[in-house]
């Protein structure tokens, strides 16, 4: 496979990974506005609870979502797969931009909202695993980790346009404008550009070693029976790996916007523009970390960021408690440096753990049992912390937990950098 093939799907895999988070962040950034436009007739902290358990209720079925998606990859194709994933997660995204809030529809708007949410995040489970399966496919065995960290710098990248959007409406428009109508335009305009992006994903090429195994009719006939009778020892260690990262995305992206604009009292555009620096600052170091794991392995730069998020966790809270924006800048830019290395090589790692016939569908199990468990419950485990303790720095403990929980199950798990692909 030339160069230019290489370098086509490297893109795909940034561009619909970067479209589909996009419009999957929105939601968690819109949390102090959405929460008030769905549950108006609670209390601020009661509606920004109620709106964090839908964002938990979808992730319940993430599971069930990388199941069909991942066996759907192992079965189909790893393209076809994210292709559908930007169409339906625009979709989704673009109903939720013209569902009626609760003053017009009642209880069946939030019912809505959460079906809505249920499907979208049962779309993007497997992506991730996906797009990686498609990159380290390629057979470049020495720059797998290098190549397949575009897949987490795309999804970054999805959460930097998202937040970018918010903060864009929140210059042009008065916060009064913005939860009458102007939350909705980002929601819109995403189905445009996921279907472009969809188009685009149509000239790209399908994974080689897929379209090898199918050729020669080596395609597994049940991807999830074989994932479970041959590779629990894998989906377990899957497991462990994606706590970490699951923990640091949804803290930043499902508690801290809500934080920074109601309990330290940063406007929203400070509050944006804080949460925009600390992602681009990940994105940016996502593949300098996967170039480091092709040198000296997966493991240890997965050790290094959850020891970096022990580390950093208290300073980070004593800056962003001060609520000025300048500190808050540096508080989440040091916790955008750990962030960075586990990110990094979640997915590479995840996926060099299975064979070829259970790739995805093995990656996806694992992977979105993390996410559901550590990533979706994130938000609410810290606002009810958050309100008995009313401090801050009691969440410190949270985080340290799950870093040393991660570290062990890196710790008593074997490099996968050296792994046969094929």
């Amino acid at each position: 496979m030339n160069k230019k093939v290489h370098s086509k799907l490297v893109a795909a895999a940034i561009i619909g990974n970067t479209i589909a988070w996009a419009d999957f962040a929105l939601y968690s950034y819109f949390a102090p506005i959405l929460s008030k436009v769905f549950f108006p007739f609670a209390s601020y902290s009661t509606s920004l609870l109620l709106y964090s358990l839908i964002f938990a209720v979808g992730f319940l079925f993430r599971p069930i979502g990388g199941l069909i998606s991942g066996a759907y990859a192992d079965r189909y194709g790893r393209k076809k797969t994210l292709l559908a994933t930007v169409v339906i997660s625009s979709v989704c995204t673009a109903l939720i931009g013209i569902l009626p809030g609760y003053d017009q529809f009642g209880y069946y708007s939030i019912v809505l909202l959460v079906l809505i949410r249920i499907f979208q995040t049962m779309a993007i489970s497997a992506e991730p695993t996906n797009s990686t399966a498609l990159l380290i496919e390629l057979g470049l065995n020495e720059r797998r980790g290098l190549i397949s960290s575009s897949v987490m710098c795309g999804v970054f990248l999805g959460f930097s346009v998202g937040i970018l959007s918010f903060y864009l409406i929140s210059v042009e428009l008065s916060e009064e404008q913005i939860h009458l109508w102007g939350w909705r335009i980002p929601f819109l305009s995403f189905l445009v550009i996921g279907l472009i992006v969809a188009y685009l994903l149509l000239k790209v090429d399908e994974s080689p070693v897929f379209l090898a195994h199918q050729k020669k009719g080596e395609l597994t006939k049940n991807p999830i029976k074989a994932s479970f009778l041959n590779q629990m020892s894998s989906l377990f260690m899957s497991f462990g790996y994606g706590i970490m990262m699951a923990m640091g995305n949804y803290f930043l992206l499902g508690f801290v916007p809500s934080f920074l604009s109601h309990s330290t009292h940063l406007s929203l555009k400070e509050t944006n523009l804080a949460i925009l620096v600390s992602l681009l600052i990940s994105t940016l170091l996502i593949p300098v970390c996967g170039y480091i794991s092709d040198r000296v392995g997966r493991r240890p730069v997965m050790a290094f960021g959850a020891i970096l998020f022990i580390l950093v966790s208290y300073p980070m809270f004593f800056f962003i408690a001060k609520g000025q924006l300048m500190y808050t800048i540096i508080g989440l830019s040091m916790y955008a440096v750990a962030l960075a290395p586990t990110s990094a090589v979640l997915t590479t790692a995840i996926t060099e753990m299975f064979p070829f016939e259970t790739r995805c569908t093995g990656g996806a199990i694992g992977y979105n049992i993390a996410l559901t468990f550590a990533g979706g419950l994130t938000p609410v485990i810290c606002q009810q912390i958050y309100q008995l303790t009313g401090d801050i720095y009691s969440l410190v403990y949270y985080i340290t937990l799950l870093a040393l929980t991660h570290l062990l199950f890196v710790i008593f798990s074997k490099e996968t950098k050296n792994n046969a692909i094929d």
